[in-house]
């Protein structure tokens, strides 16, 4: 059994590959935020204890589950598959031209924007700020939202919808088109997880409006983490105040999440699994039991 990520549907594969007693590969293994409000972190520790095979993105990722207790031997640095889904999805040029000029764009020239997390949209008094900050960026630049269902609903259900004026909201994108649309952005506000990842292989800069992220790899030159409040549009315009010379910074660095074989690497290690080791203790360290306990 091969599970990725964190969500509900992976936690399910996993306690049902332990149920049967099938060998469990986890794919973005070694994540945390240390974030226990967060539910995706409950799945990630739940399905790190489970899996016979840990495929970690980034030593980082690595050194997380060794200071949790798992075994050396079980953990393999591979990269993040989001690397490949990134480069084959892109649409080409020509194609990203045409949907620009379709919806009036100009590359590098326009904000792109996306809030769904329950953190920012549960609470009217926190989606109102978010969309407040993301209406001042506007006077400067385009805003383009592609706006979530679930947002949707709370932005209507809470008579929220003046503050949309000035923004140019979108129904739901597909990822080509969604990708198409990061590529050329002058600047990207989320909050995301996967984003994160991504800006990092088209080389663009982020600001993350969370708590917490279990990704930190990409704040050190690509993202910057803040929550709901002034600090959005303070850090939006410090990163477009780099403007031409900090997109090329960017556009030269590497992706922290590895050179787009990860599935490769993936496929070779699970092939030259000998046998079963899911049965094989692993210890918990006295954090892990903490977290495991709380899920």
């Amino acid at each position: 059994m091969i599970v990725q990520g964190d969500t509900n549907a992976a936690l399910s594969g996993a306690l049902a590959a332990n149920a049967r007693s099938i060998p469990l590969t986890h794919v973005e293994a070694g994540l945390r935020s240390h974030d226990r409000a967060m539910p995706e972190e409950h799945n990630r520790v739940v399905i790190d204890r489970l899996a016979d095979v840990l495929c970690a993105a980034t030593p980082e990722n690595r050194a997380l589950l060794l200071a949790e207790g798992v075994p050396d031997h079980r953990i393999e640095v591979t990269g993040n598959t989001v690397v490949e889904a990134v480069h084959e999805h892109l649409p080409p040029q020509a194609e990203r031209t045409r949907l620009l000029d379709g919806l009036g764009l100009t590359p590098d020239a326009y904000v792109l924007a996306t809030v769904h997390r329950p953190e920012n949209t549960d609470d009217s008094a926190v989606l109102a700020t978010v969309l407040r900050e993301l209406a001042a960026l506007g006077r400067t630049l385009p805003v383009v939202l592609p706006l979530h269902p679930r947002t949707r609903a709370r932005i209507e259900a809470a008579g929220l919808g003046p503050l949309l004026d000035g923004m140019r909201v979108l129904s739901p994108t597909g990822y080509g088109t969604f990708l198409a649309l990061a590529r050329h952005a002058a600047l990207l506000v989320s909050d995301s997880g996967g984003i994160q990842e991504e800006t990092t292989v088209l080389g663009r800069p982020l600001v993350v409006v969370r708590r917490s992220t279990e990704r930190p790899e990409a704040f050190t030159d690509f993202a910057a983490l803040v929550e709901p409040g002034p600090a959005i549009g303070t850090a939006a315009r410090n990163r477009l105040a780099e403007g031409a010379q900090g997109l090329r910074r960017l556009a030269t660095l590497p992706s922290p999440y590895g050179d787009g074989t990860a599935s490769r690497r993936i496929v070779d290690l699970i092939t030259r699994l000998p046998a079963p080791l899911h049965n094989t203790p692993v210890p918990a360290s006295p954090a892990a039991q903490e977290l495991t306990t709380a899920a």
